[in-house]
């Protein structure tokens, strides 16, 4: 199957409904701050995202590194209204602070970008951003 049959319509990946997916990191639940996101060069293909998460409750900064992705945006939490209210209608979602979502607005904005990985995208939500990265690869998690 192509990557174009992968959507029955534009825009819509699996069953086309809006999902929230889980992402399991040692920051799921959370209070973080999005500290940096940043384009970091590698030694194989040209560069990596890199982004540094503070947990607060156990005062760690976390580096994540996303070895290749389609997209990706940092919003203000008010950027994903759609998000917030898709929680509540659907009585939560997996992580309070990192999880995937797909068959969004952005979805079907930028179908393109979404084809490699099946419409899903990574999320961090703080209270203040939102990280959201459209890759086919979880990225490494490590502490600093």
């Amino acid at each position: 199957m192509s990557a174009f049959e992968r959507t029955d319509q534009v825009g819509q990946f699996g069953s086309g409904r809006f999902e929230f997916g889980e992402w399991t990191t040692p920051f799921t639940d959370a209070e973080v701050e999005i500290l940096e996101v940043a384009y970091a060069a590698n030694e194989q293909d040209g560069s990596d995202l890199v982004a540094r998460i503070h947990a607060r409750d156990t005062n760690t900064i976390y580096r994540l590194v996303f070895p290749t992705i389609a997209a990706m945006r940092l919003l203000d939490e008010g950027g994903l209204l759609q998000f917030w209210q898709k929680t509540s209608e659907l009585g939560g979602r997996p992580g309070r602070t990192t999880f995937r979502v797909r068959n969004h607005a952005w979805t079907r904005e930028s179908v393109v970008s979404f084809l490699a990985s099946d419409g899903w995208s990574f999320v961090i939500a703080s209270e203040n951003d939102c990280l959201e990265v459209v890759s086919a690869t979880v990225p490494t998690i490590t502490a600093e």
